[in-house]
């Protein structure tokens, strides 16, 4: 079949489409976290239960990493280890300061991986696990940078009272009032998450 191509085609040269290579995606290492373990979705039940027996429990408030469930244990004065269970499996995990020191709690520089302590834990509760065969180096070699004289929340909590006094007595309360709908809204909105994704233990 013979397409007639239009005058002002004839005579030139089409020049040939140079596809673009494509860029590889390598994957972000989180010197924070370990992310070198995983369980089978048929042991998620098992791995809740597991953790609670071994002293483990879920706090409240935290950070939502798209995660089934998490388990905190203080194993320090300044320290707490933190895993999150993810829905494909996978297990992250972290060496961080406790909600009891806030300002540290928050700061991401005084966290690092907890590879070890973590394949400590999982041979110990006797579940089936699978781990990466080259977990990067901030797994390997951790940089620890502990806090130093890192403020307890029970300041926090003095200092707020005494800033809820004042603003009942010369404000009414109004921000007060707002740090409350505030605070309900976060309590409301973690519930529901929580409830949401037990469905996947």
């Amino acid at each position: 079949m013979n397409i007639k191509l239009p005058s002002f085609w004839k005579g030139r040269k089409q020049k040939p489409i140079k596809s673009k290579p494509r860029k590889k995606t390598i994957p972000k290492i989180d010197p924070h976290h370990c992310r070198c373990f995983s369980i089978p979705k048929t042991h998620f039940r098992y791995f809740e239960i597991q953790m609670q027996n071994y002293g483990y429990s879920e706090p409240f408030f935290e950070d939502d990493h798209k995660h089934i469930i998490g388990f905190t244990k203080h194993i320090s004065e300044y320290y707490q280890i933190h895993v999150k269970l993810m829905r494909t499996g996978r297990i992250e995990a972290e060496i961080e300061p406790p909600q009891d020191y806030p300002i540290a709690h928050l700061n991401p520089t005084h966290s690092f991986s907890a590879h070890p302590e973590l394949n400590v834990l999982l041979t110990t509760i006797q579940i089936p696990y699978k781990c990466k065969q080259k977990p990067p180096d901030t797994c390997i070699h951790r940089q620890i940078i502990p806090p130093q004289n890192p403020t307890h929340r029970d300041a926090f909590l003095v200092a707020g009272g005494i800033g809820v006094a004042l603003d009942l007595f010369l404000n009414e309360g109004k921000f007060t009032g707002t740090a409350l709908n505030v605070l309900s809204k976060q309590v409301n909105k973690t519930l529901k998450r929580k409830i949401n994704r037990r469905k996947y233990l």
